[in-house]
C-alpha cells in the first residue's frame, strides 16, 4: 500500500497522457482535425475539454499581455507562448512549495500546453484548423509567423519537436515520486 501511495497520481496521470500522445500521433501523422475531433472515454474528454478551453483563454489572453511591446511578431507568438508560459509559473509556484501532486499536475499542464501549439504550428503551412470567432486563414499565427520567418516549409518539424517536448514534460510528471523522499516522523518522550 506504501508504494501506491507514493506512486497514485501519476497512475491517475497515465490515462490522460497515453491518450494525449496518441492524439498527438493521429494528428500529426494523419490528419490535424484529429487535434479537435479526437474521442476519448470519460472523464479524459472532459479533462481535456476543461484544460484546452483554459489554454485557449490564455492563449488569446497573451496576445493581449504581449502586444504591449508594439512589435508585431511578439504579440503574434504572445498567444502560443504565454499558453506555454502560464503553465510554467504554475509549476514553478508549486516546485518552490515542494507540493509533490501539484509539481505533476502543473507538469502535466505544461505537457498539454505543448501539445496544444504543436498542433496549432504543425496547421502553419496548410491552415486548416477554424480559427476562433471565424477569422480568416490569413490570421492563422504559426502562418504568419513562420511565413514572416521563411520556415512555412518546416510547420510540421516544429509541431513533432513540440510534441517531444511535450512528451518530455509528461515524463516528468510522470517520474515525480522518484525525487521526493518521504521523511517519517519520530515522537520523543523526553523525561528530564
Amino acid at each position: 500500500m506504501p508504494l501506491f501511495k507514493k506512486w497514485w497520481c501519476s497512475l491517475l496521470l497515465l490515462p490522460f497522457i497515453i491518450y494525449s500522445l496518441h492524439q498527438a500521433y493521429w494528428a500529426l501523422r494523419f490528419n490535424i482535425f484529429f487535434s479537435i475531433t479526437y474521442e476519448t472515454p470519460f472523464p479524459v474528454n472532459f479533462i481535456h475539454f476543461m484544460l484546452d478551453n483554459f489554454l485557449l483563454i490564455v492563449h488569446e489572453a497573451g496576445h493581449t499581455f504581449f502586444s504591449v511591446f508594439g512589435i508585431r511578431t511578439i504579440t503574434i507568438l504572445g498567444g502560443s507562448l504565454f499558453e506555454i508560459l502560464l503553465p510554467v509559473i504554475i509549476f514553478v509556484f508549486f516546485w518552490f512549495n515542494k507540493k509533490k501532486i501539484g509539481i505533476q499536475l502543473s507538469l502535466y499542464m505544461v505537457g498539454f500546453a505543448f501539445l496544444q501549439v504543436a498542433f496549432y504550428a504543425a496547421d502553419g503551412g496548410a491552415r486548416q484548423l477554424p480559427l476562433i470567432g471565424g477569422l480568416s486563414k490569413e490570421s492563422h499565427d504559426w502562418y504568419n509567423l513562420l511565413s514572416g520567418w521563411g520556415m512555412l516549409e518546416s510547420d510540421m518539424t516544429i509541431g513533432v519537436l513540440l510534441v517531444i517536448t511535450g512528451g518530455l514534460c509528461y515524463l516528468a510528471a510522470l517520474s515525480v515520486p522518484l525525487f521526493f523522499k518521504k521523511y517519517e516522523s519520530v515522537s520523543l518522550d523526553l523525561e528530564v
